[in-house]
């Protein structure tokens, strides 16, 4: 079996678990190819971390434009939305 390299970039990021799921939502509907950086870690941790959804690369043009218009919780303190998140992490 051969391993391909997906290269993958930060999109959007949240602390709220009720942004997560819409936002996931959203993503699934478009057949976006995405993980959740941090989504099993952050409700342990009190979601002190963010939870940073990480967009197959050649996808993250479209994913950006299907949430420009999302406005998200800021329950938990700052969300980044896709004009914030800078592609080289």
């Amino acid at each position: 079996m051969k391993y391909e390299f997906i290269e993958y970039v930060p999109i959007i990021e949240t602390h709220n678990a009720g942004d997560r799921v819409f936002l996931k939502s959203l993503l699934d509907a478009a057949g976006i190819t995405y993980f959740i950086q941090g989504e099993y870690v952050a409700p342990y941790l009190f979601n002190a971390l963010p939870m940073v959804f990480m967009v197959k690369k050649d996808q993250a043009d479209e994913a950006r434009e299907i949430l420009k218009d999302v406005e998200l919780s800021y329950s938990y303190g700052g969300n980044k939305g896709p004009e914030d998140i800078d592609d080289e992490q």
